[in-house]
């Protein structure tokens, strides 16, 4: 028995050992899922397992296969084809064109053949500069949509950034209210405050832990909405940094309308537009090619053999002899005009003509739209930094109006409305100045992103 529990209690000591190295084991791992993600390391996951890249990157390869198909249609067809046949009764023999009666005959026939076109207008090699070209703008969507998506994450990021900062005004705010409950039970228990101010304060504390309720679901769907963004199913513990945002000191930047406009117009959206103008003069080519007449050319080589044939002295006519003395070729060269069609024709070419100067239009609305947007960020993101100093001064206003209403409250020359009515100054105060930080923030990442400045590939 003693022996028995030797052993068991050695067995029990080995699966401690082993449970706590596999802890040790896969405790880096743990750590390593919750450590707090940049900016850039949330831009790069985006890139990476977002659908919608994936989706694109889907549509480069589209067009690349598609830019591989228009060249192979150089390449010439080339077939072989075997027909094998058992006729009884009555029987044409396919070899010397004479009917056999009560026979039964088995005949075979092959051939190679093939057929190339060697002149249709220029059509083809229109087609294949056509396919490069949306490839180019498959790569372009491509650029653009994770552009698009780096801003979404940023502005994604930011905000979380922002909501952790409000979470933790709130929370400063509970515990001056808080504190100032302390000082106002003692002063109502020595007569020196009413209960109604420990009513009221107790009744502002109730107000602030609903506001930081508000905060903390703010912050729980912002980044939800951030995860949902990066393909992250585990968002309660998902957190960020800032390491890589510049929030501690926001200064004024100046930047030159004309400068930020011309590094923009080189962004893919307008690279895109230009290119759609191209593919619809290649597509004009590409139409006005059925004016031209075509050329073709078309061979092959064949033979055949029957089992009802013989020599002409009667003796039998062997599988390889008839398939030798059965043979022939052909070449074939053709040539098409166009006449009546090239109506239709004419109405092709006219629309893609009309699709191209749609295409001019597209790209000129487009460059007004990006000149106005430009302007409106570095309007927007200028009216920002006014604000946030406007707001810097405010707070530390309002914060030495608490500090000197807050001695007078204790001395009681004030009222507690007016200490209440102090404290709400400064908080919403200092929830404006973040406000207005981080929006001036992201509009000066949307600058430098049009500038070229920032890239997030």
């Amino acid at each position: 028995m003693t022996s028995v529990r030797m052993c068991m209690v050695n067995i029990r000591c080995k699966a401690v050992k082993t449970i706590a190295f596999l802890y040790l084991l896969f405790l880096p791992i743990h750590i390593e899922a919750q450590r707090a993600y940049s900016l850039s390391d949330c831009v790069q996951i985006a890139l990476t397992e977002n659908a919608k890249v994936k989706q694109s990157q889907t549509k480069e390869d589209v067009a690349a296969a598609a830019v591989h198909g228009s060249r192979q249609s150089y390449i010439p067809s080339l077939s072989i084809s075997n027909q094998n046949n058992l006729s009884i009764g009555r029987v044409l023999d396919p070899t010397t064109y004479q009917f056999l009666t009560n026979r039964t005959v088995h005949d075979m026939s092959a051939a190679v053949g093939g057929s190339m076109t060697l002149f249709s207008g220029f059509e083809r090699p229109q087609a294949v500069k056509k396919a490069k070209l949306n490839l180019q703008s498959a790569l372009l969507e491509t650029e653009r949509t994770k552009n698009d998506l780096a801003l979404n994450v940023t502005a994604l990021f930011l905000n979380i950034v922002l909501d952790k900062e409000a979470v933790a005004i709130c929370e400063s705010k509970i515990k001056m209210l808080e504190d100032q409950e302390t000082v106002i039970s003692k002063k109502v228990e020595y007569k020196a405050a009413t209960s109604g101010d420990l009513l009221n304060v107790q009744a502002d504390i109730a107000n602030a832990k609903v506001d930081l309720a508000s905060a903390h679901n703010s912050l729980d769907l912002d980044k939800i909405s951030l995860c949902e963004v990066l393909q992250v199913a585990d968002w309660e513990n998902f957190d960020v940094t800032t390491a890589d945002v510049d929030h501690t000191e926001t200064c004024s930047r100046m930047w030159s309308s004309n400068e930020v406009v011309a590094s923009a117009f080189q962004l893919p959206q307008i690279k895109q537009q230009e290119l759609a103008v191209d593919i619809a003069k290649r597509d004009i080519k590409i139409a006005s090619s059925a004016f031209w007449p075509s050329l073709n050319l078309s061979a092959g080589y064949g033979s055949t053999y029957s089992n009802a044939r013989t020599k002409t002295d009667g003796g039998s006519y062997s599988f390889y002899d008839q398939l030798s003395d059965n043979r022939s070729a052909y070449v074939t060269l053709s040539f098409s005009v166009p006449i009546l069609s090239t109506i239709s024709v004419s109405n092709n070419v006219r629309q893609k003509k009309l699709a191209q100067t749609m295409a001019e239009y597209d790209l000129e609305q487009t460059k007004y739209t990006l000149d106005k947007e430009v302007k409106q960020a570095i309007v927007n993101a200028n009216t920002s930094y006014e604000k946030y100093k406007l707001l810097t001064a405010d707070v530390e206003k309002c914060t030495e109006a608490l500090r000197q209403t807050e001695e007078k409250y204790a001395a009681g020359a004030a009222t507690y409305y007016d200490y209440q009515t102090a404290v709400g100054n400064l908080f919403q105060s200092q929830a404006q100045k973040l406000q207005s930080k981080y929006e001036y923030i992201f509009r000066t990442k949307i600058i430098e992103f049009y500038s070229g400045m920032m890239s997030f590939n």
